[in-house]
């Protein structure tokens, strides 16, 4: 599977499935601004505007054009959507030089 199309699957997995408890999981009010605009939503959470792919796949839009609705977006934090994409081989892991 492409690692894109399984991290999206994980990612929205993630947003259904993860419980309210949860400290793994963070809950984003989209504002209206952002309703065509998904690199400005992630950019506040994620400090990055091109996470845009997880404000994508935890929201349940298909395409990167697909219009946001003001709600409330369940998203991982940053340390398990690092955890995520590492799971997914987008992003490999780092060790520390000695």
């Amino acid at each position: 599977m492409i690692p894109e199309a399984r991290f999206y699957l994980e990612v929205r997995k993630f947003a259904l499935t993860e419980p309210s408890y949860s400290p793994r999981r963070q809950v984003v009010r989209s504002f209206p601004s952002e309703r065509y605009h998904l690199p400005m939503m992630a950019l506040r959470v994620y400090g990055d505007p091109t996470e845009t792919l997880a404000i994508m796949a935890a929201a349940g839009l298909s395409t990167v054009d697909s219009e946001l609705i003001e709600k409330d977006v369940v998203l991982p934090t940053k340390e398990h959507l690092a955890y995520l994409k590492q799971k997914c081989g987008i992003v490999t892991a780092t060790r520390s030089v000695r």
